[in-house]
């Protein structure tokens, strides 16, 4: 077994002995959450889609705040969790629309960048809008700091619940299907002459950008989002011999950063995530100077 994946495991295992203690229903969410963004990380990677990944927490950020504002506007509801389904499925809609209008934009010959420098200026810009009104006009469903800093010690097992489909989904999908997605992108002329449907393939991978960073938003908030979705697949590939041993070092890195993160919140008194995201730049770090890219 690659040493990295087993030590990997060592700290994922003795971290989720520490951090089961706490509660188990969002402990699960929480390290699923961290497989999730990882194996999504993972595609990402290969398909060199950096930007459109760190956009998509800025649409995310936009749309379920968006999502409130509809909901409330049209039901005023006043259930909480039909309320949270509700704007879940609504921010969906909404998000994955602006991904898919990004991905028009690329395939008409727009560069990813430039897309995406387009779409982050409006969501940014009408976020601000969203949010103030979300703010002053509506009851306490609306919590920008759980958008921002996400809140998996806090939030309802219902919603944990949501979490671990949500990820279950994700981390299956990509399973399946990595091999097709890699194959692609690394070189796409080959897989279309051989008849692959290439652009089926494109849309999974945007659907799965979109789900994750919307989906999951309320566990590693806005902020950590683009730590979470960016570095497990570029931190891994340093210690990898091959695309299979990098696929499970991502998937096993994600679950001990978010186990171990989640075990020292409840000792510090800090958002899971961000701890998260500290120990994820350890590895990172180190790969580095083994790489000699260290400046």
């Amino acid at each position: 077994m690659n040493m990295f994946i087993f030590l990997l495991l060592l700290i994922f295992i003795s971290s989720l002995v520490v951090a089961l203690q706490y509660d188990v229903v969002r402990v699960v969410a929480f390290v699923l959450m961290g497989i999730a963004m990882s194996s999504t990380s993972y595609i990402i990677y290969y398909k060199r889609l950096e930007f459109l990944a760190a956009e998509s927490v800025h649409i995310s950020l936009f749309s379920i705040t968006l999502a409130y504002i509809i909901v409330y506007s049209l039901t005023g509801l006043q259930n909480y969790l039909l309320y949270t389904y509700s704007v879940l499925v609504v921010a969906f809609i909404n998000g994955l629309l602006l991904i898919y209008l990004v991905a028009l934009m690329i395939k008409r010959g727009l560069s990813q960048e430039k897309a995406s420098a387009i779409v982050v200026s409006l969501t940014t810009a009408f976020s601000v809008i969203a949010i103030q009104y979300a703010l002053t006009n509506m009851p306490m469903q609306y919590s920008l700091s759980s958008i921002i800093l996400g809140e998996p010690l806090l939030m309802r097992r219902e919603e944990a619940l949501i979490g671990v489909i949500i990820s279950l989904i994700i981390v299956i999908t990509t399973s399946l299907l990595r091999r097709e997605i890699v194959n692609t992108s690394i070189d796409p002329v080959s897989a279309s002459l051989a008849g692959v449907k290439i652009s089926l393939y494109d849309f999974i991978i945007y659907t799965l950008i979109g789900v994750t960073s919307i989906g999951l938003l309320r566990f590693a908030g806005y902020v950590m989002e683009h730590v979470l979705m960016l570095l497990p697949a570029t931190i891994t590939v340093f210690y990898s011999r091959n695309m299979r041993e990098h696929y499970i070092g991502t998937l096993v890195l994600g679950a001990s950063a978010s186990a171990a993160g989640f075990a020292l919140s409840i000792y510090l008194d800090t958002p899971p995530a961000g701890l998260t995201g500290v120990l994820m730049i350890i590895p990172l770090v180190i790969g580095l100077i083994r790489e000699g890219r260290y400046d």
